[in-house]
């Protein structure tokens, strides 16, 4: 785990850095207690589906936050169901260009450089195992980040997540595979009946049809219900297919995979 602490409208936070996740992240109770309830913009309020749901109570177009000698102004969204009071994910890190120093153990800006917390300073409940739940294909979901684990292990799974249009990770071979188009065979019985003298020809190769994602060049066999639901709580198509494709089509662990980014 890596914390630094910071400042939030003058209080003091201690932040958690993970570059996996897409967006940042504020606990309801750390938003009352830094006194910038106020600002929420409750038209972005909704639930998030995944491991469970959360409530998003809106979003914070920008709040002032103290982090080593700078003030950096950051938007992020208010939401229920994290143990961690503030997260601080790719899109704070990205647009502040920060550098993960992991030998120095130093968050790293320019001009400004931030030690992360030692281990006896972290917060208590990132030290306490995680409890998960049991998901596709013999893996185990941590029911606080929703990282996915093999079963029985801590680390999460590898090879087994296929993006849109590529699969990454190797097959049982050892080489890298791309996903097969969805094949639908035609019945025999809603064909038009064909010429005595391609009557053979046609039992040679019978009439199939694939099934496409359209303009993406993905390639899908899972509900378009399934795909509008993801693309509706934000993430492009293409990272819905892929999500889809890793978790067996189920919506609420592909939901859980997007949201921890």
């Amino acid at each position: 785990m890596l914390y630094i602490n910071t400042k939030v409208n003058g209080r003091q936070v201690k932040a958690f850095v993970d570059s996996g996740a897409q967006t940042t992240i504020m606990s309801p109770s750390c938003a009352e207690a830094c006194g910038i309830m106020r600002l929420i913009d409750r038209r972005y309020s909704g639930v998030a589906r995944g491991v469970g749901t959360a409530q998003i109570l809106g979003r914070v177009h920008s709040a002032d936050i103290s982090i080593g000698n700078q003030m950096m102004p950051c938007s992020f969204t208010v939401m229920e169901g994290k143990d961690v009071d503030l997260l601080l994910g790719l899109d704070m890190l990205k647009r502040y260009q920060a550098t993960i120093d992991l030998r120095r153990n130093k968050l790293v800006f320019e001009n400004n450089e931030v030690d992360f917390l030692p281990e006896n300073e972290i917060p208590k409940w990132a030290e306490d195992k995680e409890p998960t739940i049991k998901g596709p294909d013999g893996t185990e979901i941590g029911a606080q980040s929703g990282t996915v684990m093999s079963s029985g292990s801590t680390n999460p799974t590898e090879g087994n997540f296929r993006g849109a249009g590529q699969t990454v990770g190797a097959g049982p071979s050892g080489t890298s595979s791309v996903p097969e188009p969805a094949v639908q065979s035609t019945p025999a019985a809603a064909r038009p009946p064909a010429p005595q003298g391609q009557q053979q020809q046609q039992q040679q190769r019978p009439t199939t049809t694939t099934t496409t994602a359209g303009a993406t060049g993905a390639v899908t066999a899972h509900p378009a219900e399934a795909i509008d639901q993801l693309q509706s709580l934000g993430f492009s198509r293409a990272e819905a297919i892929s999500a889809l494709d890793a978790t067996g089509g189920n919506v609420e662990y592909a939901a859980g995979l997007l949201f921890q980014g």
